[in-house]
């Protein structure tokens, strides 16, 4: 049985090689970024600097090559205060917005048609901003053929706020709506700083927050705004201007017109495939889990196959998003069984090899151009993260079942309670909205960004890399309590190919860096561990020094 598992795991792989180049020869002809400057901010400032012309700073704008200029709506707050007569619908929803009185001000009510001609007389383009609200913004901005549109906010937005233009859609990250009837090969996505943190960040930070964007996260709209903090806020503002465009064509990306991906959509018979090879692993791992049960183990991968294919016709996104969940959950735990060599360094590159299939079939059940600009995504973050640590620490206390009727001694509680909390950590510095990073955690990524071009992620260098190197020199590799650390390695390494938005070639370099340097820190800290090992006589009662 496990032979058959076996050829339809490697006639996934052929097949999810093939989504795989699919998708790279989508990606690699996207490295055109466009730079929109924010005209709200050019308003404010020319109003900060005496003699100050905004004509001028279009002007200038102009001669560094930039070509679009954001327009934003009066919001409700800003026509308050200049005395002028909210719209009829606007007032009417104000007792209903009352209990929300900041966000209500924010709202935007109007464009000002001067905004779009002083725009088209300096010679460039104007890009509105839309945003949700619960009403209508008069689309003032459709006679001037926009090439590109600014979408924000929460909620829904329907197709038809957009009157039928053909303009490029630039989703702004995080606070992109969710917009109906949309094809995902017309949008783009959009990085900004906001106001608050242009005051706050250095110029460097500011730089490699854009770099970062691009490079990482597939940016292809930089939403920038100029420093209003001084005199000399224009010229520091344009010396940023320049720098981000130097460092942009030095990287080897194009300033221009953003494009939107070519329309890429797997045929379902491919994603089919990889979805039999995710299950075929499944079922192989539970094999080696419960070795009794292959009868049962066998009809349950083929009634879950079935399953999948179907909802892949019914429910394909939803399809997708489960599968790529099995994936990422199965292979890191498989990964941690040591069947793949006799020697250190093999059970390390076969782990590692367990994991990468993993990951080729996360990347071929996710494809789609509604993945690549992140309208959809991987679902299920947080469970990825813990079930195969879930699924590792059960085959280590499996034999040792009798321990639940023991005394639990003070230290070991103490000990429990410590990992716990460290667990708790761990979950909740997953996904983007987590616990707050450290300052010196952020310059330490920042300087391998620049020494490395692209950073390898913290727990595959620090944790789970070195976790598995000392796990593969045990004497029951398999056996290991450096398992439970190590597979956190290996779930970080597939979770990288979960994020649909990066491109594969910042994906693979970061696994391969992670890897290699992951293995020379664990090989360093594996011979200062035995080096102690040795200058110590007794241990403590925990025994610390003796833990394989």
């Amino acid at each position: 049985m496990k032979r058959v598992l076996w050829i339809v795991i490697v006639l996934a792989v052929l097949t999810s090689l093939g989504v795989f180049m699919q998708r790279w020869t989508i990606e690699m002809p996207n490295n055109t970024v466009e730079i929109v400057y924010d005209l709200p901010g050019l308003l404010e400032l020319s109003e900060l600097i005496e003699g100050a012309s905004l004509d001028q700073f279009l002007h200038d704008l102009r001669q560094a090559g930039v070509e679009t200029i954001a327009i934003q709506p009066t919001s409700v707050g800003e026509m308050m205060l200049a005395g002028n007569l909210l719209p009829a619908e606007v007032r009417a929803d104000l007792p209903d917005r009352l209990t929300d009185l900041g966000r209500f001000l924010t709202l935007p009510v109007q464009f000002e048609q001067e905004h779009f001609e002083l725009v088209q007389q300096a010679g460039l383009k104007a890009a509105p901003k839309l945003n949700t609200v619960p009403w209508a913004v008069e689309p003032v901005w459709l006679e001037y053929e926009p090439e590109l549109i600014i979408v924000s906010g929460q909620g829904i937005m329907e197709a038809e706020q957009f009157y039928g233009s053909e303009a490029a859609l630039a989703l702004v990250e995080f606070s992109a709506p969710e917009i109906s009837s949309v094809e995902a090969s017309n949008t783009v996505r959009l990085h900004g700083i906001s106001a608050p943190e242009m005051e706050v960040l250095s110029q460097e930070r500011i730089l490699n927050r854009y770099m970062r964007a691009v490079k990482e996260r597939n940016m292809r709209v930089l939403y920038v705004r100029p420093f209003l903090d001084g005199e000399d806020s224009w010229e520091r503002s344009l010396t940023l201007l320049n720098s981000l465009q130097h460092r942009l064509e030095d990287f080897g990306f194009a300033l221009g017109k953003a494009e939107p991906f070519a329309p890429w959509h797997p045929a379902w018979i491919w994603t089919c495939l990889a979805g039999a090879g995710i299950w075929a692993a499944a079922a192989f791992y539970g094999l080696e889990l419960f070795p009794r049960a292959e009868r049962l183990i066998f009809g349950l991968g083929i009634l879950a196959l079935i399953l999948s294919a179907a909802l892949l016709i019914v429910k394909p996104i939803l399809a997708k998003q489960g599968l790529a969940l099995v994936a990422a959950i199965t292979f890191p735990a498989w990964a941690m069984q040591f069947k793949w060599g006799k020697t250190p360094l093999r059970r390390y590159a076969g782990a590692a090899g367990i994991s990468l299939i993993g990951a080729l079939f996360v990347v071929a059940v996710l494809g789609g151009t509604e993945f690549l600009v992140k309208i959809q995504e991987f679902r299920g973050v947080k469970l990825m993260h813990l079930a195969p640590i879930v699924l590792v620490v059960f085959t280590l206390i499996r034999p040792l079942r009798d321990w639940l009727h023991k005394a639990i001694p003070v230290p070991y509680l103490l000990a429990l309670g410590v990992l716990g909390m460290a667990g708790m950590l761990y979950i909740l510095r997953t996904g983007n909205f987590g616990l707050p990073v450290l300052t010196l955690e952020v310059q330490a990524r920042e300087f391998l960004e620049n020494v490395l071009v692209v950073r390898p992620r913290t727990k595959e260098l620090f944790l789970g890399h070195p976790a598995l190197y000392f796990a593969v020199h045990a004497k029951q590799p398999h056996k290991s309590w450096w398992l439970p650390l190590a597979v956190i390695g290996q779930i970080s390494l597939v979770n990288t190919f979960t994020h649909t938005h990066t491109f594969l070639w910042v994906s693979l370099l970061r696994t391969l860096y992670g890897l290699v340097f992951g293995c020379l820190l664990g090989w360093l800290a594996y011979k200062v561990f035995n080096w102690a090992k040795g200058r110590v006589d007794l241990d403590s009662g925990l025994r610390l020094l003796r833990i394989r």
